[in-house]
């Protein structure tokens, strides 16, 4: 039982991490596509 929630709560910071990663990577959609042909 123990190395199953052990798993389970690195399986947790796994994902918490990459949801912080990818916040700082990734910019929002109005940046990306900021064109003067692009409508949102």
């Amino acid at each position: 039982m123990k190395p199953f929630l052990l798993a389970c709560v690195a399986a947790i910071v796994i994902a918490a991490a990459a949801v912080v990663l990818l916040n700082r990577v990734q910019e929002p959609v109005q940046q990306a596509f900021a064109t003067t042909g692009v409508r949102l």
